[in-house]
């Protein structure tokens, strides 16, 4: 009976990681495909494998500037979501003041609730009037929203730490930037690699908000904006080809991240749920 249902799990993950990769597999192959091809059907392997889709999307169509865009945008919003995340699940983990616990619960709240619609103008104007959309350095900026998930994985991975470090820290004179900085930080490293990871897919991935920002300055579009522009460069028909190429540029980062720390993820994850 044991190894009928350790049989059985081992089947249900290789279907779940089948149908997962089927798609991924079927934009790889369809990427070096002609557009003709690709517009008239056929089987999954090209019949001539047209390596120039590539070529052309990278070096034609300004995909290298894309592509520092995604990294800046990317790195700099996960970089400061993991900040402030870990400033503030520190704060709730370590300080007492009133009003604390209805501001968990109102912070936490918002990880329930999309507010990208509702909030989306509101942002683009205050970026427009502050000069925001100027820069790719300056648009994570706009993107610093929705902290209520890192402020609970943070809460939770500090407070099982304990209070002897910090009490230890107090009794050496350590003020409470230096008990953040110098004693609390370093030891957040899973959980902030975890954290970050994840923000960083999450932003590599943001669709609408570097689509608005960069109405006015195509300059710093992303790549996720670019990949769907491919679609309207063809002549006549849809440059579904360059569609599909850029597709796997844009896919092939985060999927080898994804692959390479997937265990990190998982136990960083696992790490700041567990409650002191």
């Amino acid at each position: 009976m044991r190894l009928i249902l350790q049989a059985m799990k081992y089947l249900f993950l290789a279907a779940a990681a089948f149908l997962t990769l089927v798609p991924v597999l079927y934009v790889f192959f369809y990427s070096f495909k002609t557009n003709q091809e690709l517009i008239t059907g056929g089987s999954l392997f090209p019949k001539v494998w047209t390596w120039s889709n590539y070529t052309e999307v990278w070096e034609k169509l300004n995909f290298s500037l894309y592509f520092y865009n995604s990294v800046i945008f990317s790195v700099v919003s996960a970089g400061m979501s993991v900040l402030m995340g870990a400033m503030a699940g520190y704060v709730f983990a370590r300080t007492q003041f009133p009003g604390k616990r209805v501001l968990s619960m109102l912070i936490i709240g918002v990880m329930f609730i999309s507010l990208g619609p509702m909030t989306l103008y509101p942002k683009f104007k205050l970026a427009v009037d502050w000069g925001l959309t100027d820069s790719i350095y300056t648009i994570p900026l706009v993107a610093l929203y929705g902290l209520g998930a890192s402020v609970f994985l943070y809460e939770g991975f500090v407070q099982s730490l304990g209070k002897d470090m910090d009490e230890a820290g107090i009794m050496d004179g350590a003020g409470y930037f230096t008990r953040f900085f110098r004693l609390t930080l370093p030891l957040m490293a899973p959980i902030t690699a975890t954290f970050f990871l994840l923000e960083f897919i999450a932003e590599w991935n943001n669709y609408i908000l570097p689509l608005v920002m960069s109405i006015g300055n195509p300059d710093t579009k992303t790549l996720t904006v670019g990949v769907i522009e491919l679609r309207n460069t063809g002549t006549g028909a849809a440059a579904w080809n360059l569609l599909l190429a850029g597709s796997m540029i844009s896919v092939i980062p985060v999927l080898t991240v994804f692959i390479l720390l997937n265990r990190q993820i998982v136990g960083g994850l696992a790490q700041g749920a567990v409650k002191g």
